[in-house]
């Protein structure tokens, strides 16, 4: 291959480089805000806490769990099979 007809091939890809370049910097993707509003009724789930005391209702949920915990372990409970 003689050197001018690398030079001739780069030429080539060199400008279809560049042009292809060009185009994908000229044609910017469409930009697709979106803006979403929603209007909540009723009081919070019970699962989120609100307002400025945020950990009397974690405090409230573990008392909770615990008195569950309690029922579930209470060996004089109606159904009970152990050994005592």
């Amino acid at each position: 291959m003689k050197l001018t007809n690398v030079k001739a091939m780069f030429t080539k890809v060199a400008t279809v480089g560049l042009v292809a370049g060009a185009i994908a910097l000229a044609a910017p993707a469409k930009a697709d805000a979106q803006v979403v509003a929603g209007i909540g009724v009723g009081y919070p789930h019970p699962g989120y806490y609100y307002g400025p005391d945020y950990y009397a209702g974690l405090r409230m949920e573990e008392a909770r769990r615990h008195a569950e915990w309690v029922r579930a372990h209470d060996r004089f409970h109606y159904g009970y099979r152990g050994r005592w």
